[in-house]
Formats: C-alpha cells, sequence, structure tokens
C-alpha cells in the first residue's frame, strides 16, 4: 500500500508589496527574474485580496484562514489569540518541523522588549524580527554576529508608537515612504539578507526525514524606504510612472509640494526594496534545489497588504481598501503536486491559504476555518472560485469599515454613513465613486445587501460555536 508523503510548506511573505512591483506583473522599470520563475513554475493570482489593509490583522487572518471580525483583530496593536490556531499548530501534528525567520507580527512590537523571550505559536525554530533595525531583535543581533562595526549603519528611527511607549531611538534616519534614502551598510547586512540568510540556514539544517513549514518574513519593501544603492541602479527611472489621483480626491498635505523628481526618488527606492526579495527568493528556492526538497515544496509567495505610494493622494495603507493596498502579489508553486505556467483571475481570499495548504498536506480542514480551498483551482479542475471578496477594519473603539469587492464593482461602508461605490470595468483606478449616481441604485442596494451577508457570515464563526457556521 502506497504511503502519504507529505509536501514540504514555504511561505515567501513580503510586507507592504504592491503587485506592481514585480514583472511578472506588469512592472517595466524594474525585472525580478527570480519571482517571475516563481509564477512560470506555478499559478500566479491577478485577483487574490487580503482581509485588512494594516499588517497585524492581515497576518492573523492569513495565517490562520479566519477573517478579522473572527478573531477581533481589526486593527494593529492587538495581540493574536492565545487560543487560536495558525497555521504552524495545524500542521505540527502531523510531523512537521516548523519555523518562523523574520516578520511575523503577532504581537504589537512598541510596546514588547524586543530581547526578552515570547510565545513560539508552535514554531520549532523562532527568530523573530518584526521591525528592523529600530530595537534589540534577533536581526540586530544578527548584524552584531557578522560584522559587528556596521550595526550602528544597519539602525532606523523608532515607529511613532514605540516612541509613545518610551522605547530608546537607536537612530534619527527617517521612515516616511516620503523620505527614502540609501542603506548605509552593506547590502548583505541588510533586514532581507538577515531574512534569507536565516531561512537557506534553516534549509540546508533541518532534521531529516521529517517534513517542514516555514515563513520567511520579509520586512522590505515597508518603509523606511532605504535599499542598498547597487539595488537603486537596476531601477530604470525613465519607466517609472507617477502617482495617480482623481480630480475629486484630496491630496494629503504631506504630499502636495513633492515635486516629479522626488515622486521618482520614491518609486525607485520602492521597487528597489522588492528588488533585494527577489535576489532573496533565487537564493532560497536555489537551496532548495541543491538539497533535494524542491519538487515536494509548496512555495507560497504572497503580502500583507500593499502601499498607496501616492495613488488617491495618500502614502502608507489603510482604507477604503483600493486595489493598492488590498490586491497584492500571491503566487503558488508545488512543482510535483500541479502544473505550472499559468495565471488565473479567479476571485481569491487570504483566507483561503490556509485549508488549500492542509488539503496538499493531507490534513483535515477545521471547522472553524473559514476560507475555502484552492486545491481544485490550483489542479486545473476549475477557473472560478469566488463571487466576491471582503475587506475589514475595525480599530479599538470599534470603528468599523469594511470593504467588498466583485469583478465588476466596489462598495465601501464607514460605520459613520459614508459609502462609496466604484465601477471598476469603466473606473479600474477607482478614482469616482457613483454611489450617489441614480443609474447605480439597483446596484448600490445589490452591493450593500452581498456586503452584510458576508460581515454577518466572517463574524459568526467562533471557537466557540463552530458547530453553527
Amino acid at each position: 500500500m502506497a504511503s502519504l508523503v507529505r509536501p514540504n510548506v514555504l511561505i515567501l511573505y513580503t510586507d507592504q508589496q504592491r503587485t506592481d512591483t514585480l514583472s511578472c506583473y506588469g512592472q517595466e522599470a524594474l525585472s525580478t527574474p527570480n519571482i517571475d520563475l516563481l509564477a512560470q513554475s506555478g499559478v500566479r493570482f491577478t485577483h487574490y485580496f487580503v482581509q485588512n489593509p494594516v499588517c497585524a490583522p492581515s497576518r492573523a487572518s492569513f495565517l490562520t484562514g479566519r477573517y478579522c471580525s473572527a478573531l477581533r483583530i481589526g486593527s494593529n496593536g492587538i495581540s493574536f489569540p492565545k487560543e487560536e490556531f495558525p497555521l504552524s499548530k495545524l500542521l505540527k501534528p502531523y510531523g512537521y518541523e516548523t519555523a518562523q525567520i523574520g516578520k511575523l507580527h503577532f504581537d504589537p512590537h512598541a510596546r514588547r522588549e524586543h530581547r526578552n523571550p515570547t510565545d513560539t505559536y508552535g514554531f520549532d525554530t523562532f527568530i523573530l524580527s518584526d521591525e528592523p533595525g529600530c530595537y534589540d531583535d534577533a536581526y540586530s543581533k544578527w548584524v552584531e554576529a557578522v560584522c559587528p562595526e556596521q550595526l550602528s549603519l544597519t539602525r532606523a528611527s523608532l515607529p511613532p508608537a514605540a516612541v509613545l511607549w518610551g522605547k530608546r531611538s537607536y537612530s534619527s534616519v527617517p521612515r516616511e515612504t516620503c523620505e527614502p534614502y540609501v542603506f548605509a551598510g552593506d547590502a548583505g547586512l541588510t533586514h532581507t539578507a538577515f531574512v534569507t540568510d536565516q531561512m537557506c540556514q534553516f534549509l540546508r539544517h533541518r532534521s531529516a526525514g521529517q517534513p517542514f513549514f516555514a515563513i520567511a518574513g520579509y520586512y522590505a519593501p515597508h518603509p523606511p524606504l532605504n535599499p542598498p544603492q547597487e539595488y537603486l541602479n537596476r531601477v530604470d527611472r525613465a519607466r517609472l510612472r507617477l502617482p495617480i489621483i482623481g480630480p475629486e480626491e484630496t491630496v494629503s498635505s504631506l504630499l502636495r509640494d513633492i515635486s516629479r523628481e522626488k515622486w521618482l526618488d520614491i518609486a525607485a527606492a520602492y521597487l528597489a526594496m522588492a528588488a533585494q526579495i527577489d535576489d532573496g527568493v533565487g537564493e532560497i528556492v536555489q537551496t532548495l534545489k541543491e538539497t533535494g526538497q524542491y519538487e515536494n515544496t509548496i512555495i507560497v509567495y504572497t503580502s500583507d497588504h500593499g502601499e498607496f505610494l501616492g495613488d488617491h493622494g495618500r502614502i502608507q495603507k489603510g482604507m477604503p481598501g483600493h486595489d493598492c493596498i488590498i490586491n497584492v502579489p500571491c503566487i503558488i508553486s508545488y512543482p510535483a503536486g500541479f502544473a505550472g505556467n499559468r495565471v488565473t483571475s479567479a476571485l481569491a481570499e487570504a483566507v483561503d491559504v490556509v485549508p488549500t495548504l492542509l488539503d496538499f498536506c493531507g490534513v483535515q480542514t477545521p471547522s472553524f476555518v473559514q476560507g475555502r480551498s484552492l486545491a481544485g483551482l490550483l489542479r486545473g479542475q476549475t477557473d472560478t472560485h469566488r463571487t466576491s471578496v471582503l475587506t475589514e477594519y475595525f480599530d479599538a473603539n470599534q470603528e468599523r469599515q469594511t470593504t467588498l469587492r466583485t469583478m465588476e464593482y466596489k462598495y465601501y461602508l464607514h460605520e459613520n454613513g459614508t459609502q462609496l461605490l466604484f465601477d471598476l470595468k469603466n473606473d479600474p483606478h477607482e478614482l469616482h465613486s457613483v454611489h450617489q449616481d441614480a443609474a447605480y441604485r439597483d446596484i448600490l442596494a445589490d452591493m450593500r445587501f452581498q456586503m452584510l451577508c458576508s460581515i454577518q457570515k466572517a463574524a459568526y464563526c467562533s471557537l466557540e460555536k463552530t458547530d453553527e457556521y
């Protein structure tokens, strides 16, 4: 009788990365050959959406297969609930060796003492660094060990929340999207290089005879935008585009006086950060091949959310859930499991990844997992998946904002009554809301109804009521 050989699972997880940072998604100012090769070996999703427009809740949702409402995590600054089951805990009973390297962001980093141990969430190897250069964490200790004389060159200023908590800053270098600069140390000492190095070490020296589940948590291209010069040199500035802003949109006061050349500096630095990630992906995939693990490894390349980069007159991230924020790269490759070199436009959500991986690993999906497996889509058995996708945001005061997107429309609702409706076929950049247009009255009502149904479904599945979902 044949025995089950469970595949390895490797998630290459970036932070704040737009789809258009990659040449396989149409970027012309930068070539990302290693990620392009990954796409050729697997399936590239063009309509993959995250459940939240900021880091921590998006990551919690992605790694549990559960919506933010069910997790009760709607914004940054909330700890991951200890009673929840991330993928690491779901796979561990099946013999998986687990590793988390780099950013995870399950606990608020601003008020944490980064030298102290924390919950490892089912990971055997747990090398945590949620924010590079501003804390005494695993990244800074790695730099101190390999090149102590350059430790000060890898430092960055504190995030605003950490300042409020009284943290001591090691640097005064800026960290906003609109303040790019060149990394002062060697290119091999960036946080991206650290994650790549430690993941390759894990793949080379891990326990033999058991499958692994590992996350390479890249912080880039999240600000501070401080790429090494050699990666800036790879960006073709002549092919960079300027921000897209609608005539009805308000430009942030921070951005109104930025010149064309400064915008090109910002865009170039952002893409350069993605270029170093591409090199890291190439090193990791090559390590898998050299160690004979590539064919039986499921590789997921994705990000927690995008970046405005000046579009809609804004920087960083947040609601109302424009595509530049919630539609992120997603590439899934499994050479031994399904045919590659395919592109799908099927609507998919971040919560769908956990049940997909469990299916391929031969592990039952718990009843409290809310995502829908993409296995049939990846195997070519279907070309459809969802009719709509849901993005939520709610802060400590429960100020709720929700976005529902279909292939043709996007509807946004703030609990104060503010609403937006975009006709994506006629307005793909979401520059003009038609929610007050009488011609869209029926569509507005239908999108509102779909949203209410989706919100109810997302919130209803708690760990205590799994049989009622």
